[in-house]
């Protein structure tokens, strides 16, 4: 009993809710089938307005062409006007007229006149014509090949005697009666005294038939025609090129949009009729003929257009820029307007119905939403404060942490370091293996970094390769010492990435919470100083901050800005010191070097400013100036008369990373100055070429290809290596001073210099050594088979002027020690 009255209750729940959305799926298909109605009227209401739109537009277009066609033909009332008006028609005031008209007709192509010929005057006819300068003139027609012959004996012919444009002539003499259209036209035009048109039809020695002829009848000029019709004495003819001719006029009328015109050979038949012309190809994007059938399937409107006595068929099609000018929304507004109001309709009452349903909905679809909103807030807080790339804290996030320690530390007396360090040459790994190689080899030095430090600590990448550490309640430099140590021999350990041994140092700068830190940005600062000591110290070490710090920069400051101030107050100046080739004496080079004339502390030599200006950037444009006074002086030297020998010019490691290529820059400058490449030397430190890249490699080659020699100034003192020799191929070492000191009794002096002139030897290169002091260095260097040397011994560097008796000598006298030579060493192997 139970369980029948559950179905019944249940049948009845389920009639009620049939009942409820009853009346819902009523309104709905009411309301949509009303709109669709609606949808359907208005759409048909709108195709007919168009189509009224078209038919009045196509209207206008084929009267305006109708009546610019008859213009145009009307060309032949002028012609015979001319003609009936003149005493004397002569051949050349014909032409003359008729080119005048050609000229102000586009679309005119040429005019003729035909005179008539009675058979019997056909022989003085063409003697007069011979004697008028046509030598060759006769009556001629074309035979069944299409090939010129004598006309055949007829009653009348009708001659072309006059014609325009001149290229033409060849049609001179023509009869016209031997063609059937030509002479069904001149026909046709004789019986109406009206201009009569042909097809389109070819020229007598053209195939194109994109033109077309027309004929008008003149008569003698004492003929009545209410007489009757008396025989024509001649025909004015022209012809039309029908592009050209109905291009003109729908451009003269600003009708070359809104519709494509096409106007179909009348003498053609079937449904696929030859096209004349359709103005579809005028567009910027010219289409093809889609075919008659096509035109026709579509919306047109179809008609003719009268050229003299014929008709042309003409289909015109709205262009799409019409079509969409005359679509319209309103079928489609009325249809949204309708289904719109039924959809009202049935949202009320079902939500009428489901209300509380859709209460309960809407809240717990808040609450997920709100939960949601949570957990991705969360996530894009944990996201905005972490190195994309590495997983640690980023810039802003430990700037942060920083600026809450150190208030922290202010309340309560605290203590933490901030340390600052990047990778020595990390970007030799990037330009050597590749930026992902680079991101991998960041990642696992932010994992090591983790590992070393305490787990409160704050460890956070910068950018690049720069971290940075916030390490708490340390104030001791011994144990801040030995916590930046830790960090270095993790970072110093190799690191294998995709198969590649990888070993790269740290620098490292610290800076202490104390009262030298008036405010977190200062600590940053500080460490950032201390972090550029470390790296002038020569890298894989730490530095803490100091005053004497803070000094340095000022200066460097200063320094720079008076550098910059110097460059613009033309305060530099070149001294040239000879390079001699002994044991002759002969001045076989000359070095340019820096001096700055100070305007307080006078005389400055590079050690004073050299070291701040590479540090600052200034080195590059100081190096520019450098190359340009040398090439100025040697242009100079020229005019005087002088002969100088190569000038060698240092060049710095910033000017082989700067953003003119070297060669580039070498080159304009040689250009500009008109100095040979020859007597140019690059003089390049090893430091400058420890980077051995394939950009560095190309630029050296490039500036050996311009005929620029290139040395390796200080050899031995810098990262020496075998390696950069080779790959760079220079044309000499030079060797420093430094081992020139104390090489006459210093063994291991000696023996580097003797290995560096056998190892340049051995490599096809030249050598040079400079600060030659005395005569026993320059013993030595004899013995030992070097012949170019640059020092004190021979000169100091000089000014331009005290330089000039020297070159205009060509060498400096000085004694030359003699001293038995003793047998070169070479390099052994093995």
């Amino acid at each position: 009993m139970e369980s029948h009255v559950d179905a019944q209750l249940k049948s009845t729940a389920t009639h009620v809710r049939l009942r409820r959305y009853f009346g819902a799926v009523l309104a709905a298909l009411i309301g949509t089938l009303v709109s669709l109605l609606a949808f359907g009227a208005v759409s048909d209401s709108e195709r007919r307005l168009a189509a009224l739109k078209l038919n009045k537009l196509a209207g206008s277009y084929q009267q305006m062409l109708n009546a610019d066609m008859e213009r145009a033909i009307d060309v032949l009332h002028t012609l015979r006007a001319y003609y009936d008006t003149s005493e004397h028609a002569e051949r050349r005031e014909f032409e003359a007229f008729a080119r005048d008209l050609r000229l102000r007709m586009p679309g005119l192509r040429g005019a003729v006149w035909a005179k008539r010929v009675e058979h019997e005057g056909r022989a003085a006819f063409e003697q007069s014509q011979r004697d008028s300068g046509f030598a060759d003139f006769e009556i001629w027609e074309l035979d069944a090949n299409g090939q010129r012959r004598r006309a055949a004996d007829r009653d009348v012919y009708y001659a072309i005697v006059y014609c325009d444009p001149p290229e033409v002539v060849r049609v001179r003499g023509f009869d016209l009666l031997t063609e059937p259209r030509r002479a069904d036209a001149m026909a046709r035009s004789h019986a109406g005294d009206t201009p009569a048109a042909t097809w389109p039809i070819s020229t007598i020695y053209q195939s194109d038939t994109n033109r077309f002829l027309t004929f008008l009848p003149v008569y003698p000029k004492t003929t009545d025609l209410a007489e009757g019709a008396p025989k024509p004495s001649g025909y004015m003819s022209a012809s039309f090129s029908i592009s050209t001719t109905v291009e003109t006029i729908l451009r003269r009328n600003s009708a070359a949009t809104g519709l494509d015109l096409y106007f179909f050979n009348p003498g053609a038949s079937g449904a696929e009729r030859d096209v004349l012309w359709h103005s579809s190809r005028m567009r910027n994007t010219p289409i093809a003929f889609p075919g008659e059938a096509a035109l026709r399937a579509g919306p047109h409107w179809a008609g003719e257009i009268k050229v003299a006595d014929r008709n042309w068929g003409a289909i015109f099609t709205p262009t799409p820029e019409l079509a969409e000018s005359h679509t319209s929304w309103k079928p489609l507004a009325v249809l949204l307007a309708g289904l719109a109001l039924t959809a009202a309709i049935v949202i009320y009452m079902l939500a009428s119905l489901k209300r509380t349903l859709k209460l309960e909905f809407l809240t717990a679809s808040l609450r997920e939403t709100g939960d949601q909103l949570q957990r991705e807030s969360a996530l894009v807080a944990q996201l905005a404060s972490l190195d994309s790339m590495t997983g640690i804290a980023n810039r802003a996030s430990f700037h942060a942490r920083l600026a809450a320690a150190f208030a922290a530390a202010q309340r309560a007396d605290g203590h933490f370091a901030v340390l600052c360090l990047d990778l020595d040459h990390f970007k030799d790994v990037n330009d050597t293996l590749g930026h992902p190689i680079g991101d991998r080899l960041l990642q696992i030095a932010a994992q090591r970094l983790t590992r070393v430090v305490s787990h409160d600590d704050v460890i956070a990448r910068l950018g690049g390769d720069e971290f940075a550490l916030l390490i708490f309640d340390v104030c001791d430099r011994e144990v801040i010492a030995g916590i930046a140590t830790r960090i270095a021999n993790a970072l110093n350990e190799s690191y294998e990435l995709d198969g590649n041994i990888v070993r790269v140092t740290a620098s490292i700068g610290i800076s202490v919470f104390g009262p030298a830190a008036a405010s977190p940005e200062d600590m940053m600062i500080h460490a950032d100083q201390a972090l550029y000591r470390a790296k002038a110290d020569g890298r894989n070490g730490y530095y803490f901050h100091c005053a004497e710090l803070d000094h340095e920069v000022r200066e460097r400051v200063t320094v720079n800005e008076q550098l910059q101030a110097a460059l613009r107050n033309h305060e530099f100046v070149l001294h040239y010191q000879p390079q001699v080739e002994i044991p002759s004496g002969k001045i076989d080079g000359l070095e340019a070097l820096i001096r700055w004339q100070h305007p307080k502390r006078g005389l400055l030599y590079p050690g004073a400013f050299l070291a701040i200006a590479e540090t600052t950037g200034m080195i590059a444009p100081m190096g520019r100036f450098v190359l340009e006074e040398a090439c100025r002086q040697i242009k100079r030297w020229q005019a005087e008369g002088l002969d100088p020998p190569p000038v060698a010019i240092n060049i710095s490691a910033a000017q082989l990373k700067g953003a003119v290529p070297l060669d580039q820059e070498l080159a304009e400058i040689l250009a500009r100055h008109e100095v040979d490449p020859a007597r140019i030397e690059i003089e390049l430190t090893e430091f400058a070429l420890v980077e051995s890249t394939k950009a560095n490699r190309d630029q050296i080659k490039r500036v050996r290809e311009l005929g620029i020699s290139v040395a390796i100034d200080d050899f031995g003192t810098g990262y020496s290596s075998l390696e950069y020799l080779r790959a760079y191929r220079v044309n000499r070492l030079k060797i420093p001073q430094q081992f020139m000191t104390q090489v006459a009794i210093e063994a291991g002096d000696a023996a580097i210099v003797r290995a560096a002139l056998v190892l340049a030897r051995e490599l096809g290169m030249n050598a040079i050594a400079e600060g030659v002091e005395t005569p026993e260095q320059l013993a030595f260097l004899l013995a030992s088979g070097c012949h170019h040397v640059q020092g004190y011994y021979f000169s100091k560097p000089l000014t331009v002027e005290d330089l000039r008796p020297l070159l205009q000598a060509g060498r400096i006298d000085r004694d030359i020690p003699t001293r038995p030579a003793a047998e070169p060493p070479r390099l052994m192997a093995g």
